[in-house]
C-alpha cells in the first residue's frame, strides 16, 4: 500500500470515528431530553392529581360551611406550587365560590353568616393578594360588606331585645358597634335611635305610674349617654333631664313606701324601697330604711 493510500484510509477512518462519536453524543442528548420531558410530564400529572384532590376537598369544606378550612386547603397547595397556573386557577375558583356563598347569605338576610364568610376572605387576603387582580372582588368590597352585615345584624338584634324589654343587651350591642366604627354615621344613628327608643319606654312607664320601671330605664339611658360624649348634642333629651326624672321616681317610691310603713304594711314598704335600690344601689338612706323595716318585721314575727 502506497503512502497516499494509507493517508486516505486513515482520513476515512477518522471521518467515520468523528461521525460515530457525534452520533453517540446526539443519542445521549436525545435521551436526556426524553428523560427531562418524561420527568416534567410526571410532575405535571402529579400536580394535576393533587389539584383535583384539593379542589374536591375545598368544595366539600365549603358545602359543610367550613370556609376557613377550604381556604387553608388551597393555600397549602399554592404555597407548594406558587407558579403553577392550574393550582392558582383552583385557588381562585374556591375563593370565588366562598364569596358567592357570602352573597347568597346576604341576599336572604342571613347577615351573621354573611359577615362570617366575608370576614374569612378579608382575613386571608394577604395570602392571595399576589393574584387578587384575577378575582371578581376587592378587599374594599369585603370590608364594606362586613360592616354592612354587622350593622344590619345589630339592627335585628336590637329590635328583638327591645321587644323583650332587655334594654341592657340592646345597648351593649350598639355600644360594641360604636367602638368599632365610632365615626360611621349609620352606626351613630343606630345608637342614638336605640337610646331614644329606650328613653321613650321609660317615659311611658312614668306616665303609667310604674316608677320602679321608669327609674331603671332612665338610669340605664343616663349611664350610657354619659359614655358617648360625642353624641350628646344629638339626643332629644339631656343628662340633667334624665337625672331629674330619676330623682322624681325615687321621691315618689320613697313616699309611697313611707305611707305603707306608717300604715303598718311593712313588707309593702320594704318592696317599694328595694325597688329604688335596683337603679340606685348606693343610696344609704334607702338601705337604712329597708334594714329598719326588716328588723321590725322579724321582731313582729318573733313576738307571735
Amino acid at each position: 500500500m502506497t503512502k497516499d493510500s494509507q493517508k486516505r484510509v486513515i482520513l476515512l477512518l477518522g471521518t467515520f470515528l468523528l461521525l460515530f462519536l457525534s452520533s453517540c453524543s446526539w443519542l445521549r442528548r436525545e435521551q436526556v431530553k426524553k428523560g427531562q420531558a418524561q420527568k416534567e410530564e410526571a410532575q405535571k400529572e402529579q400536580v394535576q392529581r393533587q389539584t383535583d384532590y384539593v379542589n374536591k376537598q375545598a368544595e366539600m369544606e365549603i358545602e359543610a360551611g367550613r370556609f376557613q378550612r377550604a381556604v387553608d386547603v388551597c393555600k397549602g397547595s399554592y404555597q407548594t406550587y406558587p407558579q403553577d397556573p392550574i393550582v392558582r386557577s383552583g385557588y381562585i375558583k374556591t375563593l370565588e365560590s366562598i364569596k358567592s356563598k357570602g352573597d347568597q347569605a346576604f341576599e336572604r338576610n342571613d347577615f351573621k353568616l354573611a359577615e362570617k364568610i366575608y370576614d374569612v376572605l378579608a382575613r386571608n387576603w394577604v395570602y392571595f393578594s399576589g393574584f387578587s387582580q384575577s378575582l371578581s372582588f376587592r378587599k374594599e368590597f369585603l370590608e364594606k360588606k362586613i360592616k354592612t352585615s354587622r350593622c344590619l345584624l345589630t339592627e335585628e338584634q336590637v329590635s328583638s331585645y327591645l321587644k323583650a324589654g332587655d334594654f341592657r343587651k340592646a345597648i351593649d350591642i350598639c355600644k360594641e358597634m360604636y367602638k368599632k366604627y365610632p365615626r360611621d354615621p349609620t352606626v351613630q344613628s343606630g345608637y342614638i335611635r336605640t337610646l331614644e327608643s329606650i328613653k321613650t319606654k321609660g317615659d311611658r312607664a312614668f306616665e303609667g305610674r310604674d316608677f320602679a320601671l321608669a327609674g331603671c330605664v332612665y338610669e340605664i339611658v343616663l349611664r350610657n349617654v354619659s359614655s358617648v360624649n360625642d353624641l350628646n348634642g344629638s339626643f332629644s333629651f339631656s343628662r340633667e333631664g334624665l337625672a331629674a326624672k330619676i330623682r322624681n321616681c325615687k321621691k315618689i317610691l320613697f313616699e309611697r313606701g313611707l305611707e305603707q310603713y306608717r300604715s303598718g304594711n311593712l313588707n309593702q314598704a320594704i318592696a317599694l324601697w328595694k325597688s329604688i335600690l335596683i337603679f340606685d344601689p348606693e343610696n344609704d338612706e334607702i338601705k337604712k330604711a329597708v334594714d329598719m323595716a326588716t328588723v321590725q318585721v322579724k321582731n313582729l314575727q318573733n313576738a307571735k
